[in-house]
């Protein structure tokens, strides 16, 4: 049978990446093909959540016409969804929001002329060697300056039935890592009972084949006592949070609308600390929000010094016209928020170099995700990326090199 040719560019989060590969795992048992060039329908899944990720979505549009001249452009994702009235001006041949998969599928198989099938069980076909599954989606926290409560909608989680099925079938492809995803994952299961996210932790562990599972990002008001003794108790468990910030002044954190102050970020993270000293916790910062002096980004650096997050995600903001953060006054300048950024990664590399330093000549669990002659690369539990070789594996083993394992090895910081 004739294969169509198919590209699918994606950009932003771990979501919109499961949704990049759902979309491609199901047109893959249709009558397409990946190709790298002439692709008779491209998709491009983009991100609304900076005004750079939008410029990168157009840029990718417009290099995907270019590239493919003839192809059938398909544009999805938050982009559209946020800016529908916009979506009019994009030269593509379909625009389509988020979601609704198996309505999109149908339209597109009266494009290219294929039979629709029924693939409610369908695997997302994902390619790297840790499976991100997103378990839930929405977001209503409504902070003053994110666009993505508009794009995503409300709360919505799945089924626990449909996720540990879906877990089970990809424990039999040979996947080691699962990482849980979602919008707002600490929320999943919201207003079910017995369904919550530590409630599916649970059930997951019990999966027989079960490597180990990890949390994505996770907000401070959610990490729940139970969820951190899980965590610190059982080795199935990635000893790694990644815990937004966002800023670490009270003024600013008000003024982003967070649900917490500096100080019970403060004591939840000592908390955590105090129950598993060597955990990696990892952060986003933003800076150059309006209204932020110099007193306000101090605060954020000496906080971040003081809780010592082994690793920094910062962004320089970036306002959308429909958020209130939009509209507040006190705009700062580009090149301070530039200064600022520059001033936050510099201490963040720092503190990083620090931490992995410190497991030096320990043992390290790390699943393997790609191996170069004698070389290989891997994630370990505590999230930060490890190069060795497989002399420096503690128990030697013929490496699977499908599967890629999670091996144990004695880390000598080749990083």
């Amino acid at each position: 049978m004739a294969k169509y040719g198919l590209k699918i560019h994606t950009l932003g989060c771990k979501v919109n990446q499961y949704d990049s590969a759902t979309l491609l795992g199901r047109l893959l048992t249709h009558d397409f093909e990946l190709v790298n060039d002439n692709a008779e329908l491209v998709i491009v899944n983009t991100c609304a959540v900076t005004k750079t990720a939008i410029k990168k979505a157009n840029q990718e549009i417009k290099k995907a016409r270019i590239l493919n001249p003839r192809c059938f452009l398909m544009v999805m994702g938050c982009w559209p969804k946020a800016y529908l009235e916009d979506s009019k001006e994009i030269d593509a041949d379909l625009v389509w929001p988020v979601g609704d998969f198996e309505k999109l599928i149908k339209k597109l198989s009266t494009v290219f002329n294929f039979k629709n099938k029924n693939q409610d069980q369908s695997i997302p076909s994902i390619s790297r060697s840790r499976y991100f599954i997103a378990v839930q989606d929405g977001c209503e926290q409504y902070c003053s300056y994110c666009i993505i409560p508009y794009t995503r909608g409300k709360l919505k989680s799945r089924k626990q039935s449909d996720i540990i099925r879906e877990i089970k079938n990809v424990i039999d492809l040979g996947f080691k890592e699962v990482v849980l995803s979602g919008i707002h994952l600490g929320l999943y299961g919201h207003k079910r009972k017995n369904e919550d996210l530590y409630q599916l932790m649970l059930k997951l562990l019990t999966l027989k084949g079960l490597g180990r599972i990890r949390l994505s990002s996770i907000e401070l008001n959610e990490v729940s006592d139970e969820i951190v003794k899980l965590i610190a108790n059982n080795d199935k468990v990635c000893r790694h949070l990644h815990i937004p910030l966002q800023s670490g002044s009270d003024n600013i954190l008000k003024r982003m609308n967070r649900p917490y102050s500096r100080d019970k970020f403060k004591q939840k993270i000592k908390k955590i600390r105090k129950l598993i000293p060597d955990i990696s916790l990892t952060t986003d910062v933003i800076v150059g929000f309006p209204g932020e002096t110099e007193k306000d980004f101090n605060e954020t650096k000496e906080l971040i010094k003081g809780l010592k997050f082994n690793r920094l995600h910062v962004f320089p903001f970036s306002e959308h016209e429909k958020t209130i953060a939009a509209k507040m006054k006190n705009k700062i300048k580009n090149e301070v928020k530039v200064k600022r950024a520059k001033e936050l990664r510099s201490i963040g590399k720092t503190i990083a170099e620090k931490y992995c330093l410190g497991f030096k000549n320990k043992l390290l669990n790390v699943v393997i995700e790609s191996i170069d002659k004698n070389s290989v690369k891997g994630k370990s539990e505590y999230y930060f990326d490890v190069n060795f070789k497989k002399e420096d594996i503690v128990k030697p083993i013929k490496i699977n090199y499908q599967k890629k394992e999670i091996v144990q090895i004695k880390f000598k910081y080749y990083f």
